[in-house]
């Protein structure tokens, strides 16, 4: 006989990979304790992911994990680029050496440098399998309830919550779960999502690969030569070679073909074995198989992302190829703004209607970078390289041309590369706000992530720091008349001056004269632009209602 608990919480995740556990973080970091739960018995054992853009380590960051999950990748850092060949030996053959071999970013991305005036952070190389514990221990230290080797066996939901049913997988033990929200952060095969019979957008499945795990001591090839992809393009073991450390560890993607009757069990050990010496180019390389793991390459998305109480997030919401390195990006981001949200209804700040705009700031950001990620695999399944660097390079103008519009797509092409979001949520906008230059490009524009200005002279702390998930109004000068246009909202609302020297600075960013505020949301995003004439529209009743 199965012992049976109860246990009420508010905010219950379904799963515990890098979606669910970012989700924990921010629900902390709003002040809401969830219970997580993990059908695993740890995090992922597989790299998975392998890479963070660079509006992921700023949420990082904010959450004070960013340096150890840099940390926990370093020895993933040097590797950039693609390579095409018959073999790895063949392509690793004619490539010239780096000095040192230490890159921040591929050499393909000119002009990737002024992108140091925009943000506090870089992009950052690590594998899932290493980040997944960093942000498992911070959610520990921190106060969330994570409950691995638990399944959700069962969940149903009402006007007043939902309920679910947890068995741990190794006593058997049931718990009877009620929860103000649940968020399905359960992966590509999303049960929830499943049971929603939730409607989805997408080509579906692109093709079929084996992901070959293994060892094999490669330093010595690649030192100064470290790379991020090597398509080896020939017939009977197409697919492509990942780095995973520069040593000894790699991923072979195999591409194979069930539809042709080909089965996982087919590829023994030793013909895996054989596939990857040739692959390689090196018969005589001593290889073991850590792992071999069948999966689909698809790209699906659904419609909605909410299903009453419950919402979707990460690869339950939207599955995506490998290519563009999107899909744990896109997931980790969806999990920061259903956080500040959810948080706001629970503490009673906001109307349950603030959660409505999940869907509609989150769903087009995951369709678009899902297709994006279709429009780089060919009809194979395998990165187009070339259309992957022509999105990353833009030419320079021909003489006589107008430079003000390449220069434009350069930095709008290398900002959607590498995740500084841009124009991508819809807000209330003052109809008075005061008219903007229109010569020059300026920052801290409603639907824009907040400027990055570094606020002291040892380029430690940036505005980005003040939030810390919180509403904030940055206010050019006086604060005193804002503090009572605020009034019963300076609760949850920070009134940040910007003064002296970084008032200049902030001026010649966004264009603001003294007087002018800028209210910023939790996550980031400016939500109003005005001056104390104008704010009587500031929409704090609209964003909260």
């Amino acid at each position: 006989m199965t012992t049976q608990h109860q246990l009420q919480v508010p905010v219950l995740i379904a799963g515990g990979g890098i979606t669910g556990l970012s989700a924990a973080l921010f629900l902390l970091q709003q002040g809401i304790r969830p219970l997580l739960v993990e059908r695993h018995r740890g995090t992922s054992i597989h790299p998975r992911a392998r890479g963070f853009d660079i509006r992921t380590m700023e949420l990082f960051r904010e959450l004070g994990i960013g340096e150890a999950v840099r940390e926990a990748g370093k020895a993933l850092g040097p590797a950039w680029g693609v390579l095409r060949a018959d073999t790895l030996t063949a392509a690793l053959k004619d490539l010239k050496p780096r000095d040192g071999g230490r890159i921040t970013y591929p050499s393909q991305l000119k002009g990737l440098e002024s992108l140091a005036a925009l943000t506090p952070e870089s992009g950052a190389r690590c594998t899932q399998d290493l980040a997944e514990p960093v942000l498992r221990a911070a959610a520990e230290e921190r106060g969330a309830n994570l409950l691995f080797y638990t399944e959700m066996i069962s969940f149903s939901q009402d006007d007043n919550g939902v309920k679910a049913v947890l068995r741990d997988r190794e006593t058997g033990e049931t718990t009877i779960v009620t929860a103000d929200y649940l968020i399905a952060a359960d992966g590509a095969g999303s049960p929830v999502r499943q049971q929603l019979q939730l409607p989805v957008t997408g080509p579906g499945v692109l093709a079929d690969f084996l992901n070959i795990y293994f060892e094999a001591d490669m330093a010595e090839l690649v030192l100064n030569r470290e790379f991020s992809i090597c398509i080896i393009d020939t017939p009977g073991i197409i697919g492509f070679v990942t780095s995973i450390n520069n040593s000894d560890r790699w991923v072979y993607q195999l591409r194979y073909y069930p539809e042709n009757g080909e089965r996982v069990e087919d590829y023994t050990e030793e013909r895996l074995v054989n596939l990857l010496h040739t692959a390689l180019g090196m018969p005589e390389l001593p290889i073991r198989i850590l792992s071999v793991l069948p999966w689909e390459m698809t790209v699906r998305v659904t419609d909605t992302m909410q299903c009453g109480r419950i919402f979707l997030a990460g690869d339950a919401a939207h599955v995506m190829t490998p290519y563009g390195g999107k899909g744990a990006n896109t997931g980790i981001q969806d999990a920061q703004n259903l956080a500040w949200k959810m948080a706001a209804v629970l503490k009673g700040h906001a109307a349950p209607s603030l959660l409505d705009s999940y869907t509609t700031e989150r769903q087009p950001i995951g369709l678009f970078n899902a297709l994006s990620s279709a429009r780089l695999a060919d009809e194979r399944g395998i990165l187009k390289e070339k259309e992957i660097m022509q999105r990353m390079v833009v030419a320079p103008p021909k003489e006589g041309e107008d430079t003000k519009q390449p220069e434009m797509e350069l930095t709008q092409n290398i900002r959607t590369l590498i995740g500084i979001p841009d124009y991508q949520y819809p807000v209330t906008v003052s109809s008075e706000c005061p008219p903007l230059p229109a010569d020059k490009v300026l920052y801290g524009l409603p639907g824009t992530r907040v400027p990055h200005l570094w606020l002291d002279e040892e380029r430690k702390q940036s505005t980005l720091d003040i939030l810390k998930g919180r509403f904030t109004l940055f206010v050019h000068g006086d604060t005193a008349p804002w503090q009572e246009v605020l009034n019963g909202h300076s609760v949850f609302v920070r009134v940040f001056p910007l003064d002296g020297n970084t008032a200049a600075q902030w001026e010649e960013a966004t264009g603001a004269v003294p007087g002018d505020a800028l209210l910023v949301r939790p996550d980031g995003f400016v939500a109003w632009r005005g001056n104390v004439k104008t704010s009587a529209q500031l929409p704090l009743a609209d964003l909260l209602s």
